[in-house]
């Protein structure tokens, strides 16, 4: 009781001074109240919170700290103008109404640097949980949220200074009615755009064709996708036509171990005096020499069709990756036609017999074309067999340089996954560095492939 009655005794002092001293007392005292704040804030509290395994209550707080220092300081102004002052002094109202000003530009700023820091990390942990890919919608997301929190802070400000702010409301109605009107179109590809993020029917670096373009995925962004054909034109194609549009992607039809598995079909014509069984095991025989095809799915040969002039047999297989396809094909055809050429099985083509009257002109030329015809044909089989060498060394020295390549993405794809598996805050510098050069090589390699791989725009 001695210590209230003491208290009250120089309060009543304190309260009987000059209104200026009042003043400097109570501002000195929120002054001090703020800097004690900030020492037990920085002190016991941070070390509290420290200990928790949560790593986020530790940036809120830290976020958070700078806005309960000027809070308190603030409300110890309020409360020293309120004393000093009559409540309804004009000095005491301007006062007031500057310090709800300047705390809720506090308020402001705490809440859009909390939008920096966690509407990332939100995205983030949303597109491992639920499959998607909202990175894109990263900065849009954050700048609605920004006008949203200002725009709220700049219409209370304005209510504590009695301005009518009606008019201003129903006029960005209006404004916003003709914007979205006039944006109708981008809108419609900017919801496309979110959507095709959530739905993900292709992703970037996937072989696709749409509306009868076919290319590579190099870039999909909430107002458009970007396509690089075979022929590198860059085709823009804004998001709204592609989600009514039917899309193939080559990247996903494969099974999970190989999702750019793609399958290759022949069709070859051979004579009539060719046995079925001989020729199918012809082109098994090849096909299973063949390092770009898989031998999961088997490879098979039909007989398709008996035409005109010919048999047709058809050779279904598959290649392990889209980007070597039109190599495969290559050398499945260049290696069939030799086999055929070896084995001696015909292969028809339109013939044209041209007859001479009198008989005596074609047996006189035919005469004197043969010596003639006789050597060329040498000449051309030599010419064939070089050709034939030249050939088999360069397609064999490709063969070995892709499957080294593709060999070395597969290593370097392992070491990535291993690195992963390290929590992304406990990676070092040279680690990060490290894992950026991999990415970098794995997509250097990637571009080479799909370079070499012949690829056009069918």
């Amino acid at each position: 009781m001695d210590i209230i009655a003491t208290g009250q005794e120089y309060w009543e002092i304190l309260d009987a001074m000059d209104w200026w001293i009042r003043l400097i007392v109570g501002l000195s005292c929120s002054v001090i109240a703020g800097a004690l704040v900030q020492i037990i804030a920085k002190g016991p509290v941070m070390k509290l919170i420290s200990k928790s395994d949560n790593k986020y209550d530790d940036a809120i707080f830290v976020l958070a700290t700078p806005l309960i220092n000027a809070g308190i300081i603030l409300f110890g102004f309020w409360l020293t103008i309120n004393w000093v002052f009559d409540d309804t002094s004009t000095n005491s109202m301007l006062m007031s109404t500057f310090i709800i000003i300047i705390l809720l530009f506090m308020v402001g700023r705490f809440l859009s640097q909390g939008v920096e820091m966690f509407v990332p990390v939100g995205l983030q942990n949303l597109n491992k949980r639920a499959g998607v890919d909202l990175e894109g919608v990263e900065s849009l997301l954050m700048a609605a949220l920004k006008v949203a929190i200002w725009a709220g802070a700049a219409m209370v400000i304005m209510a504590q200074l009695n301005i009518d702010i009606t008019g201003f409301l129903a006029s960005a109605t209006i404004i916003s009615l003709v914007v979205g009107m006039a944006l109708q179109e981008t809108a419609s590809n900017l919801v496309s755009g979110l959507l095709m993020m959530m739905d993900k029917p292709f992703e970037q670096g996937d072989k696709v064709t749409v509306m009868g373009i076919t290319g590579k995925v190099v870039d999909v962004g909430i107002m458009s996708t970007k396509i690089k054909t075979g022929f590198d034109h860059l085709v823009v194609i804004p998001n709204k036509t592609i989600s009514g549009k039917e899309v193939v992607n080559f990247a996903r039809g494969g099974s999970s171990d190989a999702p750019k598995r793609v399958n290759l079909r022949l069709d070859i014509e051979v004579g009539y005096d060719e046995q079925p069984a001989h020729v199918k095991q012809m082109l098994l025989a090849i096909t299973r020499k063949c390092d770009y095809v898989v031998d999961d799915p088997e490879p098979t040969a039909l007989f398709m069709n008996m035409l005109g002039s010919s048999l047709q047999f058809r050779l279904n297989c598959w290649v392990r990756d889209y980007a070597d396809e039109w190599v495969a094909r290559d050398w499945l055809l260049t290696n069939i036609l030799q086999e055929c050429i070896d084995q001696g099985i015909d292969i028809p083509y339109p013939h044209m017999q041209l007859k001479y009257d009198p008989a005596s002109v074609a047996e006189q030329k035919a005469a004197e074309e043969a010596s003639e015809s006789e050597s060329r044909a040498a000449e051309k089989k030599r010419a064939q067999e070089v050709a034939r060498k030249k050939d088999k060394k360069e397609t064999d020295a490709r063969m070995k340089e892709r499957k080294k390549m593709r060999d070395r993405i597969d290593e370097l794809k392992q070491l990535l996954e291993s690195t992963e598996k390290t929590d992304e805050d406990e990676l070092s510098e040279d680690d990060a560095e490290s894992r950026l050069s991999i990415i970098a090589e794995i997509t250097e390699l990637e571009l080479k492939l799909n370079e070499g791989g012949g690829d056009a725009d069918d």
